[in-house]
């Protein structure tokens, strides 16, 4: 398992909304997921973030995009989603599967079952890097 405590400020992020999706290692794996972060990289964006967001009575809802440097940048029809400053458990892939995504979010389903971390079940943030490179920031109590 790969992870460290870090802390990260807060941090703007825009994109398109998918409301009540499900959270853990199979979720990026929908077809509505798929096709909305092909859409957001049809833009050209190249660091795709997907920002996971407790809303209370509906479950978790997923904001796929970019990190917004400034309302300027914000795309016409996109919505605006703040990460608060905190500490989060950073993952990065260890090769336990040969999908990244999969393997960072199984990683810390795992860390989670162990008590090596107390999850807040807050914003959780997905940072995808083509071709590869996947970092999971899963917010701490």
């Amino acid at each position: 398992m790969s992870f460290e405590i870090v802390k990260r400020e807060s941090t703007d992020f825009g994109g398109l909304v998918l409301p009540r999706m499900e959270l853990g290692s199979s979720a990026h794996a929908t077809d509505l997921l798929k096709f909305t972060r092909e859409r957001v990289q049809l833009r050209g964006v190249e660091e795709l973030t997907t920002v996971y967001v407790a809303v209370p009575e509906l479950g978790w809802t997923a904001v796929i995009g970019y990190r917004c440097i400034d309302l300027d940048h914000l795309e016409i029809g996109d919505v605006l989603v703040r990460v608060p400053a905190g500490y989060f458990a950073k993952f990065t892939p260890d090769g336990r599967t040969s999908d990244p995504i999969e393997d960072v979010w199984i990683q810390a389903e795992v860390a989670e079952k162990e008590g090596r971390i107390e999850r807040a079940y807050a914003e959780e943030v997905e940072v995808f890097r083509p071709p590869n490179n996947v970092e999971l920031f899963i917010s701490l109590t």
